[in-house]
């Protein structure tokens, strides 16, 4: 099959708490409502809090890493997980947040993370996914999560897509952990005796989990190599040539407002699909 018939993917990898989540979102808009893409956003990084979920459920010791083992070996677990990840993906926004996004859950998706298996069911489910937006006429799937250079080039090399780009991004965990506790407009110095502590445990988790993520044996997180770095909003002046994905790296460290930290990428990815767009106008996905 020509690749000109294959969705672009576009990876979103990187630190915890770098804003990738956010940057992924908006691009996800952009390319929607500004450019009339038929665009997908996947979010890799999920399907481990589902499965925290699911195996806390069920009972299973999280710090365990045997019995965790055991119940992703489970064919009949492995079913309830990908019916939760269904479910999931139905749920509102608060929902979802509330049963997903807890710190508690974030710092436990790193143990089942690091398990091989959890991992072989991710890229199952990533390659169903891509599949089926192949199958839909998708023109772009946005994959947002950890560890994914690896993990796009499984899925081109299994002609599910056409890997066009990887960016990697990274923060400085203060500035990170400000920004989620949502304290980006003061200064670390400047806060109070209980929110800098807020701010210092939340830091500590932040750099566990990186810690963790680079050192598991099944897909670590890697910033690519030889990858160029920028600061945003600072941003290549055009696309670099390249054999293979374009591959870059975003610091998004700088106190500045949302929309002037999305937009360099909101851009970049837009001209790199332009560069590369054999579909022509398409319908608007919603």
């Amino acid at each position: 099959m020509s690749t000109n018939n294959l969705p672009k993917l576009i990876t979103f990898d990187g630190e915890a708490r770098s804003g990738k989540g956010t940057i992924v979102q908006a691009t996800k808009d952009y390319l929607r409502d500004h450019e009339g893409c038929k665009v997908m956003l996947i979010d890799a990084g999920q399907v481990f809090r589902v499965l925290v979920v699911a195996a806390v459920h069920a009972g299973i010791d999280v710090n365990n890493p045997e019995q965790i083992d055991v119940f992703l070996g489970d064919e009949s677990e492995a079913e309830k997980c990908v019916q939760l990840v269904k479910d999931v993906y139905h749920m509102d926004k608060s929902e979802r947040d509330a049963l997903l996004y807890t710190n508690e859950v974030g710092a436990n998706s790193a143990k089942i993370g690091a398990r091989p298996l959890s991992q072989e069911f991710k890229d199952m489910l990533l390659k169903k996914w891509l599949h089926d937006a192949r199958e839909d006429g998708y023109e772009v799937v946005l994959l947002d999560g950890r560890a994914l250079e690896e993990t796009g080039t499984m899925l081109a090399s299994e002609k599910l897509c056409e890997f066009v780009m990887g960016l990697y991004f990274v923060c400085d965990a203060v500035v990170g952990a400000r920004r989620t506790l949502g304290f980006a407009g003061i200064q670390y110095e400047k806060l109070d005796e209980d929110d800098r502590s807020a701010v210092d445990e939340l830091v500590e988790q932040i750099n566990a989990r990186n810690f963790s993520d680079s050192q598991r044996k099944v897909q670590p997180i890697v910033p690519p190599l030889s990858a160029p770095t920028y600061k945003l909003p600072e941003a290549p002046a055009h696309i670099p040539s390249s054999d293979g994905p374009i591959m870059m790296i975003f610091d998004t460290s700088a106190d500045i407002a949302k929309d002037k930290m999305t937009l360099p990428v909101e851009s970049l990815v837009s001209e790199v699909i332009s560069s590369s767009r054999p579909f022509g106008n398409q319908t608007t996905a919603s």
